[in-house]
């Protein structure tokens, strides 16, 4: 009986660590979150996805969220494979000559945005996770614009000061409040609540121009409507949004 109980315990200090993962075991590595370009563009938008744990990972991507103008579609990509636009849930494993990811090696994940020569803006919200842990996953809101005022794109250049809808909307408890100036600004972001008592200042100093975006955590609030303001310069503009838990 001891020796049994001994070979058990053998069993998992021995054999246990070489197989077992921790939480997500990768590193996501995020590249640019928004992209801008003409009414019929491919607009695409990378992120990195390394294994860090020292057995083989199946990642995975979904789409929880996906507002896009009408007439335009997403795909969802691993490396130069897009899968088909219907689908909101792909992996590296699923044929087509992938196969799961190699300890320390990286696989590049994308969203295609095909605009269909529709003016407009999508945006979409994907989630990175590990097979081995299905509930533990990264969260990236990605934004795509082909609406021709606001950029010059000859040069890429921003000429107009915007403030987007805070996506997603409604959230729990993160959401990612997006902007951008045409000139570099001194801006300011705040949150208030319905009463107009300020909450939170997210943003308080100078800014390039160009786009930018802020991730808010309202862990800390409750359920409910709330106003986040945008000032840059001489440019002001307050959004709603609704916390929900």
């Amino acid at each position: 009986m001891k020796l049994k109980s001994l070979l058990f315990s053998l069993f998992f200090i021995l054999i246990i660590p070489f197989v077992y993962t921790s939480a997500q075991d990768i590193e996501v590595i995020r590249g640019d979150s928004v992209i801008y370009g003409s009414p019929g563009d491919e607009l695409v938008l990378y992120t990195h996805i390394k294994n860090t744990s020292a057995v083989d990972q199946v990642i995975f991507l979904v789409r929880p969220e996906n507002q896009i103008p009408n007439g335009w579609t997403s795909s969802l990509c691993f490396g130069t494979l897009c899968f088909p636009f219907t689908l909101d849930s792909v992996a590296t494993d699923a044929g087509f000559s992938l196969e799961p990811v190699h300890p320390g090696d990286t696989v590049e994940a994308s969203v295609h945005f095909f605009s269909n020569e529709t003016m407009g803006t999508g945006h979409i919200q994907i989630q990175i996770g590990t097979a081995h842990n299905p509930d533990v996953r990264t969260t990236i809101n990605l934004t795509a614009s082909t609406e021709p005022s606001a950029v010059d794109n000859e040069n890429n250049i921003i000429k107009e000061f915007k403030v987007f809808q805070n996506y997603p909307n409604p959230f729990n408890p993160t959401t990612t409040i997006s902007y951008r100036i045409p000139e570099r600004s001194n801006v300011s972001v705040k949150v208030y609540n319905i009463t107009g008592k300020e909450l939170a200042e997210l943003v308080n100093g100078v800014k390039e121009a160009g786009a930018h975006n802020i991730n808010f955590n309202a862990s800390k609030l409750s359920s409910g409507v709330y106003f986040y303001k945008v000032t840059a310069g001489k440019f002001s503009s307050v959004r709603k949004m609704i916390l929900i838990k």
